[in-house]
């Protein structure tokens, strides 16, 4: 494991890695712990990789949608804290 695959592993909650391996295509919900209060630049970013459902920006939090494997691709931007799942949305399927 490099250490850019470890580092990315560090801000992404470990059930949303085991959905992606599972299905990839899942949906979910999470919580995007942002390191500073998300400004409209920010917003509008993750708005390209998932549905943005709630902005709170006294918490430096944002709700998102999206497929579990986007999620990873949003956990390698620098301005990204934590990425938490909130719900599974969509069933997985059989392995």
């Amino acid at each position: 494991m490099s250490i850019n695959e470890e580092k990315l592993l560090n801000k992404i909650d470990y059930r949303i890695i085991e959905i992606k391996n599972i299905s990839p295509s899942a949906e979910v919900r999470a919580i995007v712990i942002t390191n500073k209060q998300p400004s409209t630049e920010i917003v509008n970013d993750i708005s390209t990789i998932a549905k943005v459902e709630l902005v709170m920006p006294f918490l430096s939090t944002v709700k998102v949608k999206a497929k579990a494997k986007d999620l990873l691709t949003l956990a390698e931007k620098d301005y990204v804290k934590f990425i938490m799942l909130e719900e599974v949305l969509a069933k997985l399927e059989e392995f």
